[in-house]
Order: C-alpha cells, then sequence, then structure tokens
C-alpha cells in the first residue's frame, strides 16, 4: 500500500467519522510506515481509547494490537485473552495472544495458543492479511461514497488504491 495516500485517506475519512476506532488504528499504521513515530502513537492511543469503549471481540483484538504498539503489553495480552475468550473460532487471535503472552513472559501459555492459532488454520486455512485488508479498503470506499461532501479526489484515491490492491493480490485472495 502507498501509505501516505493512506495517510491522506484516513484523515479525510476521520473527518468526517472521528470516532473511528479502525480509522484511526489505520492512520496510525500509515504513519508509523512513513517514519511519524510520534503521530502514529498519537493515533494508536485515540483508537485504543475508542477500541476500549467498546465490547466486541474484534474491537478488544484490535484494541490490544494499539496496546502493544504502544508498548503496553500487559493490557495488549488481557485485552487478546478476553478477545479469544469470546471468539475462540478466530485464528489471528490466537496468533495476537501467543506474541503477547510470550512477550509477558507467560511462555506455556504462549505456546498453547499457538497450538490454537496452528490447529484452527489446518482446520480453516486463515484468510491472509492482505486479503483482509482489501476487504476493509473496499468497505472505506463504499461508505466515503454515501458521504455527500467528500472531496471527489479522494474518492478517485480508494479507488485507485483498490484497483492496485485487486491487481497485485488477487491470486492470494481467491485461493
Amino acid at each position: 500500500m502507498e501509505y501516505s495516500y493512506g495517510v491522506t485517506l484516513y484523515r479525510e475519512y476521520l473527518a468526517y467519522c472521528p470516532e473511528s476506532p479502525g480509522a484511526w488504528h489505520g492512520l496510525a499504521i500509515c504513519l508509523e510506515a512513513i517514519g511519524n513515530r510520534e503521530g502514529s502513537l498519537g493515533a494508536y492511543e485515540r483508537a485504543l481509547q475508542l477500541y476500549l469503549g467498546h465490547d466486541d471481540p474484534q474491537d478488544l483484538l484490535w484494541g490490544g494490537w494499539c496496546a502493544f504498539k504502544l508498548g503496553r503489553y500487559e493490557l495488549a495480552y488481557k485485552l487478546f485473552k478476553e478477545s479469544a475468550r469470546r471468539e475462540p473460532g478466530y485464528a489471528y487471535t490466537w496468533l495476537s495472544l501467543a506474541i503477547a503472552a510470550f512477550k509477558v513472559g507467560n511462555r506455556n501459555e504462549g505456546e498453547e495458543a499457538m497450538s490454537k492459532y496452528r490447529a484452527l488454520i489446518r482446520e480453516r486455512p486463515y484468510k491472509r492479511r492482505v486479503c483482509e485488508g482489501i476487504e476493509m479498503l473496499s468497505n472505506a470506499h463504499n461508505s466515503l461514497r454515501e458521504i455527500n461532501d467528500v472531496n471527489s479526489s479522494i474518492i478517485r484515491l480508494t479507488e485507485e488504491l483498490l484497483r492496485k490492491s485487486i491487481t497485485n493480490h488477487s491470486f492470494e485472495c481467491n485461493q
């Protein structure tokens, strides 16, 4: 992904939807990728606070990753653990829990979580992260198209990013 475009896209989206934890999280990732560490930490913190206001397993998972990026490993571990308890069939949650458990020194729990992750992906191959990213970009594009006063250049930008992503990764996502 062209991260500087992502920064533009997320900032535009956040102007209309400032309470979207996923948009703050996406902005943080893009800022981090272009080397704006200070900006990324602020965006991760905002995303974390918004995720903590929700009680959904996915929000717990992504809030855990924000906490992890902020160096708050115990909080990340706690959020991943709760997410796994509530949604035990989502493989990426177990991988996330394994990483956090190892980070906080819970080796046995990390190995157990990694075993659950491996069992889940053997049973039901995990959709690649890039494919989930394309799905999220498509959802963002559709949301932006529904907002009447969004700058048309932003719509074109999302269309271009979506086209490039599909062109570059459609083979991986159609397996």
